[in-house]
């Protein structure tokens, strides 16, 4: 008889350890301290708590086959109407071509003041998401402010690889969360833990003989896990984040291998030369880049003879660009056919980007493939090849000792300009001659918003002038974006509407089709939102993109600031006042600076030969802000802020 054993495995990163067992929980059971609870003394402007949670996996076999059963409980208190969205439930279901998860016992129960309430089996419903996913959803009955609901359920899944791991944290703050696992030592998983909280139980140990399958000889121990967390704040998503999952305590599973009772392993998790030479032989990805023939037949003589190697390449760049469609799929390595993709003229991205290392290599442009996973997919495991992390591909190519990462996708996108849901630092370039490698994806410098206006304030408070505003960088692709399939009509009108008292009397804009060069608009205006008291005119000079609300409201964020670029914005301003008008009282001049060079804001403003200069910027010189410099960008944009709410006061002579 073959038996299986297994390491007894701890997460050496984590400080604490205890023995000490999870609360235990009857479901049905509400406390008088639970019911009648009206604020939670942890976090008073919390509109919903969990009061307990947990989950509870193990391996069970039915019919010869093993699925993962896990046990789902939930114990959540509403405290006002915003928390009553916690009481909607909806279970996310896998299915493939011959397998589905499917929810079992679902059972739940509203607890008010006076009366309970239990959820009808009939008011449970599911809905179709795609043709791999679907949800089950229900409500839970009869809310109230002050209500306490529970849910229970159990999910059994016949997919051992997607074996799920648990959330500790979510947008609600958390009294205490367990997860619970018992797991044959067959199956060997890798895993991580995220997010800046340690674990209140850390408890692994070893069950001997518990698995076997009836009819194969052999067993195996189990690895029985229990983790747990207590008083778990909510996660409170702000601006400037890739994807939360990135950052919330979490604990996530990868199976690495399997073995079975006849001793066969069976490796999920490899390293990336395996990866490497799997992928070359792949029809889906390295046959598919064995293209070099079609493209050199379809590719224009022209370009092909062109003898500057960078002009080339943009025109190559260029012509793949125009010739493709996206369908909006990203579809990694999964049915691809660029010959098809090309006839057709529309393809996933993985079939554009092939393309244009297939026509690049054509033109003698060594150029290698890249994953990487987009923002709102999170950051790729770095310690082992997870290709189930990546979920887009690009192409790269040196030119003259300068990198360019390319992405025909988006008609609005220049050469060597990847587009902003790629700005997700680190990807791997899979080069099959010499071996794949990280490299970090360095957005471009130059995104700056710049503002010129001459305007000229009269007596009765207008003032009338021009407005030049340029973009450049990734400040230009939204620009575009913003003008792509819009009339000039319904583009100035959203303009007007944004800024209360502007009148826009003409417009043009130039190089909105060189996708290369920054974008200028020029603007003839009239504003007619001046305050005026007595002899006094009240001016604010910042009508135009002024910045409403500081985007950092939170006392301290736990996860960093990622702009995904740098940003730079410049305000200049002459504005001509009336000759019987002269100033009163004028904003003083104000510079703030970030530590280690990450940012500087500064207004200089000043009076003369009766005009008003103004010279108001600032820049944000890197993409990325971690958490120990968070208060001192709140701060940059609070002093922004003061500035732009400060009016200059004007007097009669």
């Amino acid at each position: 008889m073959k038996k299986i054993l297994i390491p007894l495995l701890l997460f050496n990163i984590f400080t604490l350890f205890s023995q000490k067992k999870s609360s235990d929980y009857n479901y049905g059971i509400v406390t008088l301290q639970e019911k009648s609870m009206t604020v939670y003394d942890k976090d008073s402007t919390a509109n919903a708590v969990v009061l307990y949670e947990h989950s509870d996996s193990d391996f069970v076999v039915r019919n010869y086959y093993v699925y993962i059963r896990t046990v789902i409980y939930k114990k959540i208190k509403l405290f006002n109407t915003n928390g009553f969205e916690h009481a909607d439930v909806s279970i996310p279901i896998h299915n493939n071509d011959n397998l589905e998860e499917k929810v079992v016992h679902v059972k739940a129960i509203t607890h008010n003041k006076t009366s309970n309430t239990h959820l009808k089996q009939s008011n449970i419903y599911y809905e179709k998401i795609n043709e791999r996913w679907s949800e089950m959803k229900f409500a839970l009955p009869d809310l109230q402010e002050g209500s306490v609901v529970e849910y229970y359920y159990i999910i059994e899944s016949p997919f051992k690889f997607n074996f799920k791991g648990w959330d500790f944290q979510s947008d609600i703050p958390k009294v205490e969360s367990v997860f619970k696992a018992k797991i044959p030592g067959n199956y060997f998983y890798n895993r991580k833990l995220t997010g800046p909280f340690k674990l209140a139980v850390n408890d692994v140990q070893v069950k001997k003989d518990c698995f076997r399958i009836e009819g194969i000889a052999g067993s195996a121990n189990c690895e029985v896990l229990t983790y747990s967390m207590k008083d778990i704040p909510a996660f409170v998503e702000e601006d400037y984040l890739t994807t939360k999952d990135n950052f919330i305590s979490r604990i996530a599973f990868e199976l690495s291998t399997f073995t079975g009772f006849d001793g066969k392993i069976t490796k999920y998790t490899t390293d990336w030369k395996s990866v490497d030479k799997d992928y070359k032989k792949d029809g889906d990805i390295g046959g598919q880049l064995k293209r070099k023939g079609f493209f050199e037949n379809v590719i224009p003589t022209e370009i092909l003879e062109e003898s500057n190697t960078l002009e080339k390449a943009k025109s190559i760049f260029y012509y793949i660009q125009n010739h493709y469609t996206w369908n909006g799929d990203y579809k990694l390595f999964s049915d691809m056919n660029v010959k098809r993709a090309f006839k057709d003229k529309i393809g996933t991205v993985g079939e554009i980007n092939m393309s244009l290392i297939n026509a690049l290599d054509a033109a003698d442009i060594k150029t290698e493939l890249v994953l990487l996973s987009t923002r709102n997919n999170g950051f790729p495991t770095k310690i082992h090849p997870v290709i189930t992390d990546f979920n887009y591909i690009v192409a790269k190519t040196v030119i003259d000792g300068k990198t360019y990462f390319l992405d025909a996708t988006d008609k609005l996108l220049p050469f060597g300009i990847l587009p902003f849901r790629c700005l997700n630092k680190d990807a791997r370039v899979m080069d099959f001659k010499n071996g794949s490698y990280w490299e970090e994806i360095i957005p471009i410098n130059d995104n700056r918003n710049k503002i010129i206006m001459m305007l000229d304030l009269y007596g009765n408070g207008d003032i009338n002038g021009k407005m030049r505003v340029t973009n450049s960088g990734y400040n230009s692709i939204n620009k575009r974006e913003e003008l792509d399939g819009v009339s000039k009509e319904k583009y100035l009108e959203k303009v007007e509407e944004s800024n209360e008292g502007l009148e826009i009397h003409s417009y043009i804009n130039k190089n909105l089709k060189d996708v290369e060069k920054p974008i200028i608009e020029e603007f003839e205006i009239s504003y007619k939102n001046i305050l005026s008291v007595g002899d006094k005119i009240y001016l604010n000079p910042f009508f135009i993109d002024k910045i409403e609300e500081n985007p950092f409201k939170l006392d301290s964020r736990e996860y960093p600031v990622d702009f995904g670029y740098s940003k730079q914005f410049d305000f200049l301003l002459t504005l001509t006042i009336p000759e019987e008008y002269e100033i009163e009282s004028i904003p003083q001049n104000k510079a703030v600076t970030l530590p280690n060079k990450g940012g500087v804001y500064s207004y200089v403003i000043n009076f003369a030969n009766n005009k008003i200069n103004i010279n108001f910027k600032y820049s944000l010189n890197k993409p990325y802000f971690y958490s120990n410099e968070y208060q001192y960008l709140k701060e940059l944009f609070k002093q922004i802020i003061i500035s732009q709410e400060e009016p200059i006061i004007l007097k009669k002579k």
